[in-house]
Order: C-alpha cells, then structure tokens, then sequence
C-alpha cells in the first residue's frame, strides 16, 4: 500500500541507496533508528513509534526506560535529520523519493522530489532551489526568463583558494550548503570536480541577468576546536560583502554536531531577511516596480518596518507580480502578509476585515502550493491564521515553519512574538530569547518581547535601557507607543512627549484607534490596561470606543 503516495518498493529502494550511499554520513545507530522507522510505518504500525518503544526496541533500554531522563531517542532523532538533510542536498540530490524525518516526532515522511537539475553543458550540477518552480532540464533561457528566476541571487559554495579542499573544508562545506538550502529566496550551487568555475557560472546566468555570490570556504580541525573561515563576495564587482571567522569546540559532542552548529551560524548571516545577502540585493534592486523579484526584496523591508506611507504601494506592487509570475510562492506570501496588515494596521474598514482576512489565507495557502517546503509562506499562514484568531491552526503552521528551517532563527522569533502576545508569556519569551542568542534580526522584531516583558514586570528603567540600545526607525510608530508607555511610567514626561509627537504625527486618530489597534493585535486585556495607564501618565489618554453586550 503506497504511503504519502510512494510505492513501498521504491520506498525500500531510497532506504537502501540512502545507508549505503558514501556521503550520507549515518551512525550505526542512526542506521538502526531510520530502518526501524520506515519499518514500522510500512507495516501500517506507525502509532508505535514513541520515543519509548524506540529506546527499547533500537537502543536496548530497559522497561523502565524513562524519555524525561534519558534523551538517547530525541539526541539520535536531531543527529538523523541534520544527515537526511545535507545528503538530500548534495550527494542525494538526484534522488527520486526522499525520506524525512520531520521534528516534533518519530513518523517518517516520504516524498517525491523533481530530479537533480542539468545544466546547459549536458553535466549534473548540485544546484538546489527553493521557493520556487523547478525548471526542466530542457528549458531554454527565454523560458526560463519568464519567471523570476532569471533574478533569484545563486550562491556558489566552494573550498577557499589555496590548493584543493581538505577533508574539514569539504565537510564544512557540505554543512553550509545543507543550512542555507532551506532559506527562501535563494539558489545553491556547488562547483563540481573537473568543471571550472566560469563553465558554471555561465551554465547558471546565460543570460547575464540576476546576481551571482561566491561563498569561499576554508576549515580546519585542531584539539577538537573547529575553524572556519568564510568569505563572500559579488562575482560581478568583485566587492567583499564578508569575511569572518567561525569557531567551534566539538568538546564532548560529535564533530559534525559543530560542523552543523557552524552551518547554520554561516547560513543564518547569509540568508536571513536581513542578512548580507538581502540587504545587497535591496541596493541592487532599489525599484521595487521593476519586477516581481525586486517588489519582493523591498516586501522584505516594509514587513519590517510597517511603514504606513509605503502600504498601499507595497499592496499594488506585490498584486502585479502575483498576476505576471503566478507560480511565485515568495510573492505570495508577502501578498498575503500584506492583506493582512490592512486589517491589522487599521487601513480596513472593521466590516470589511472578515473578507480581507480569509483573502490572506487564501494567498498564503497559494504561497505553500506553489513551494509546500517554504518556510517564509508557512510562516505567513501562521500570521494570517493569527489574526484570524484560529490559534491552534497558527501554532501548527508556526511550527512548521520552524521544522522547515531549523538552523534559522527568523521563524521561531515570528512564533515567540506571537505566543507572547497571547499571554503564553514565558514560552513566548523563551522563544524570542533562544532566536536573539543565535544570530542578529531586525530591531523592531528581535526587542518587542523582551522590551514587553520588562514592561510586564514593572522593570521600566531596564524596558527603557534596552530599548535605548538600538536605532528605532522613526516611521514605525508601535515603537513609540511602547517608549511613550515605558517614559510615563518612569515620570520621564519630557521624553515620553518627544515619542507622542511622533506618534500623533503617524497616526492623528491613535488615542481612540488604541484599543482597536492593541485587541487586533491580540493582547491580553491586562497587559492593554498596563500600557493604557503608562500612556495616560505620559499625557497621552486613550479612549475604548467599544460597547459591551
């Protein structure tokens, strides 16, 4: 009986090419594991495969096994996913089904996957997509400028110039490339044995269009204590965007437990919203009505923002790009976010917001159809299902965002901000903090929380310290309510004065939009009284326009 739509024989051929495959890089255990797995979920018995019966029946624990105390299972579990995951990027690229493990569990997922891309030169090349159309093997160019492609930035990864790549930079390099293939809006390629670098990079740009960075890798291993030197450049200009040092101790743990950790950290300044990368491409792109990939990169910028004068033409820009690349999952998203900023920025009329809303998830829903493993269009189905108040729906899709993207830290920061807005205080903190603590995000979406819950806990002077350590954009005017807020309470009225100005500037009609504006967002009532009283301190008083039943 077929099982996610795959054959059980092919599904026993993909195990075995996956275990005897040189470059797969699976334990003995982590062999036992994923046969055991893919066993039992053959056999229809898929329900066993609890972190328990696992312990028993692969590791050899006693009955009274005890997975609070001993995460044997869950350790194994995280070592095979990061193994699938960088075989199937690389040196399994070209295989047909795919076998996963997907986090929150033990059940494993099978699935079809679009065969490894030829190149023009008739070679196979590891280029990896995401978040968008694959394209056949015998489009041409012309084709394949239809769609936005043609613009898509493609990071070549290869070993550091100095003579062929050692062991440690062939295996780091092999990690980098699994962390950064799951980020949207980026394509990966690895430079080949016997193939020069100029016959790929004009197997990947025939026609010269679109942005080409080259990802210099050098590793070595001494003591246990992995070094990785990277460097990333623009091929065209030649200009050095980044050159850093990675460090990491393996100490008791494996060395590909660091390698990975080192991946991630590489892949996470790389390819993040705003990362190098992204923050290159708005410079290079500085029309957003050129295209439907430059719309996109400044969609990136507004989300971040939210600035109120730039809605309605990010809205338009994003609505033309949808209509001339259909298949465009990035588009979509951003488009769906958009929307459903209109409900939530108060641009909509309050009888109009169930429509808008449910228009949203609909373009959100498109986004995964077009690309089901982006990370970026789950996330925006979750912020859409947010605000429409289906919250296990939001949560589940959050989730998936993050299973989708692990190494990144974007995803499981959108999911922290959230939980915390809904009075799931700790664990939306904790979220925020695990995020903060593995890599640099924008200011607006990285301090809300921990700014909030200083706030929360009558800590104004560290609230007012943290948000001091950063360069708020003037434009974003949910920040100065905050410091507005956090200065009343303080008796800093000379401050908190120079935020309203601002705010009354942004946004003339906020003293009775508050409360619309605070509920839309889903706090809690408690914590909107809290902020109301910081306000009415500061000489700012906020009317509740709302009649209850």
């Amino acid at each position: 009986m077929p099982i996610d739509g795959v054959e059980e024989r092919e599904i026993a051929s993909a195990l075995d090419n996956l275990l005897n495959a040189p470059g797969a890089r699976i334990s003995a255990r982590g062999a036992r594991f994923l046969r055991y797995v893919v066993q039992k979920a053959i056999e229809g018995k898929s329900a066993q495969l609890k972190a328990y019966t696992i312990a028993v029946d692969v590791f050899g624990r006693g009955v009274d096994f005890d997975p609070a105390k001993d995460a044997v299972v869950r350790n194994e579990a995280t070592r095979l996913r990061s193994a699938l995951a960088l075989y199937y990027a690389v040196d399994g690229a070209s295989e047909s089904v795919a076998i996963l493990l997907p986090v929150g569990g033990y059940v494993p997922r099978f699935e079809r996957r679009q065969a490894k891309v030829t190149g023009s030169s008739g070679r196979n090349e590891t280029l990896v997509r995401t978040g968008l159309r694959p394209m056949s093997a015998e489009a041409r160019p012309e084709e394949a400028r239809r769609g936005p492609e043609h613009k898509i930035p493609i990071i070549v990864v290869r070993a550091a110039a100095g003579g062929g790549p050692g062991e440690a930079s062939s295996r780091m390099i092999r990690s980098v490339v699994a962390a950064l293939v799951p980020y949207h809006g980026l394509r990966i390629a690895g430079l080949e044995p016997h193939r020069s670098f100029e016959e790929l990079v004009t197997s990947l740009r025939p026609s010269g269009a679109g942005s080409l960075y080259v990802l210099d890798i050098a590793a070595d291993v001494e003591d246990r204590v992995l070094r990785c030197h990277w460097m990333l450049s623009e091929h065209r200009s030649g200009l050095i965007l980044a050159s850093r040092e990675e460090i990491e101790s393996a100490g008791a743990s494996s060395m590909m437990a660091a390698e990975k950790a080192v991946g991630e950290a590489i892949a996470r300044q790389i390819g993040q919203r705003w990362g190098i990368i992204n923050v290159n491409e708005r410079k290079l792109h500085p029309d957003k009505h050129q295209d439907a990939y430059s719309c996109v990169v400044h969609a990136f910028t507004y989300v971040a923002t939210l600035e109120d004068s730039e809605q309605i033409s990010i809205r338009k820009c994003l609505e033309s790009a949808v209509s001339k690349e259909p298949l465009y999952s990035d588009a979509w998203a951003m488009l769906s976010y958009i929307h459903m900023n209109e409900v939530r920025g108060l641009y909509a009329k309050p009888t109009e917001s169930g429509k808008i809303l449910q228009e949203a998830l609909g373009m959100a829903d498109q986004a995964i159809r077009a690309a089901p493993h982006s990370a970026l269009a789950h996330t925006m189905r979750s912020t859409v299902l947010f605000a429409m108040g289906r919250f296990e729906e939001f949560e589940r899709a959050g989730r998936q965002a993050i299973a989708l993207n692990p190494g990144s830290g974007e995803h499981q920061l959108m999911l922290g901000n959230r939980l915390y807005v809904m009075g799931r205080y700790e664990e939306g903190a904790e979220l925020v903090r695990q995020a903060n603590a593995h890599g640099y995000y924008h200011p607006a979406m990285a301090y809300g929380v921990p700014i909030l819950e200083l706030y929360r806990k009558r800590d104004y002077e560290g609230a007012f310290k943290l948000a001091s350590n950063f360069s708020i954009d003037e434009k974003y005017y949910f920040l100065h309510v905050m410091l507005a807020a956090i200065c009343g309470q303080l008796g800093a009225t000379a401050k908190a004065e120079m935020h309203l100005q601002i705010l009354r500037h942004l946004r003339p009609n906020y003293a009775t939009e508050f409360y619309i504006d605070w509920r839309g967002r889903k706090f809690q009532e408690d914590y909107i009284a809290h902020i109301a009283e910081g306000l009415d301190k500061a000489g700012f008083a906020v009317t509740d326009t709302r009649i209850d039943p």
